[in-house]
């Protein structure tokens, strides 16, 4: 239970603060990857494991790439063709790992694999600074939200996590739009 309410704080100051655009969510994103790798490996959620390791990874990426430099800290949106082929990816994605996880004891492979592959290509575009982050990450936060509501060991803190991040996708994209108009 240490390790989900852990990983519930971190993942709610990491929201705020990317949120308000701040490199230094990517501190608190890298402390909570690290939470929910013990959490998602005492449940068997191998995708979540394998996820939150590339994620580790990321945020340090994330932290780089997210420099004082104005030009590459820009918000942008996705072009017609990258959304294209993140709905592509996603689908693909979730088919080609949850066949994977139907032959191991993860309680939810089709959910584990959605939210897999759907935060991993959410995390890349909230990297780049696109705005689409946020409507991946509200999708994507409704369903992490019904996984552990529906683990047969709820993860009741996790669960609220998800619902309070859904909310705040949508003001992250609100906020994120705001200031990528200010930027042109």
């Amino acid at each position: 239970m240490i390790f989900e309410i852990g990983a519930t704080v971190f993942g709610l100051i990491q929201g705020v603060l990317v949120m308000l655009n701040k490199r230094s969510n990517w501190i608190f994103y890298i402390l909570q990857m690290i939470f929910l790798i013990i959490f998602s490996t005492l449940n068997h959620l191998y995708g979540d494991i394998a996820n939150n390791s590339i994620y580790l990874v990321m945020g340090v990426i994330g932290f780089i790439l997210w420099n004082n430099n104005k030009e590459s800290n820009k918000i942008t949106k996705a072009s017609t063709k990258e959304r294209i082929i993140y709905i592509l990816l996603i689908a693909l994605g979730t088919i080609i790992l949850s066949t994977v996880l139907k032959n191991t004891d993860d309680p939810l492979p089709i959910l584990d694999s959605f939210t897999t592959i759907s935060s991993l290509i959410a995390t890349y575009y909230m990297m780049k600074k696109k705005i689409d982050t946020w409507i991946i990450w509200f999708i994507n936060d409704i369903f992490y939200a019904v996984e552990y509501f529906i683990l047969p060991d709820q993860a009741l803190y996790l669960f609220a996590l998800n619902i309070i991040w859904t909310f705040m996708a949508v003001g992250s994209y609100i906020n994120w739009n705001k200031i990528m108009k200010g930027q042109n």
